[in-house]
């Protein structure tokens, strides 16, 4: 990615941010917890609306929480013990 995407991308984050959207600071100190959450066949509402919009415009997060969801979701069915 180029100085003008990487640019471009930045600006469309900040003009997409909602007032009410937690930062990912706030995101890292509960991804963990929600991810169990989650995995464990909890529903999705159980994710607080600020954190949600912060998914929904942080693919970064996203794509961090949806790989860790899946990885504990594949461990408790025990796909990873399978070799």
């Amino acid at each position: 990615m180029d100085v003008n995407e990487r640019l471009k991308a930045l600006l469309d984050c900040l003009t997409s941010t909602e007032e009410d959207e937690a930062d990912c600071s706030e995101f890292d100190l509960e991804i963990d917890c929600l991810a169990e959450w989650l995995a464990s066949g909890a529903p999705v509402s159980i994710i607080k609306p600020r954190i949600q919009a912060h998914l929904e415009h942080s693919a970064d997060c996203k794509e961090e929480f949806d790989a860790l969801v899946s990885i504990l979701k594949a461990a408790e069915s025990g796909e990873l013990d399978k070799e």
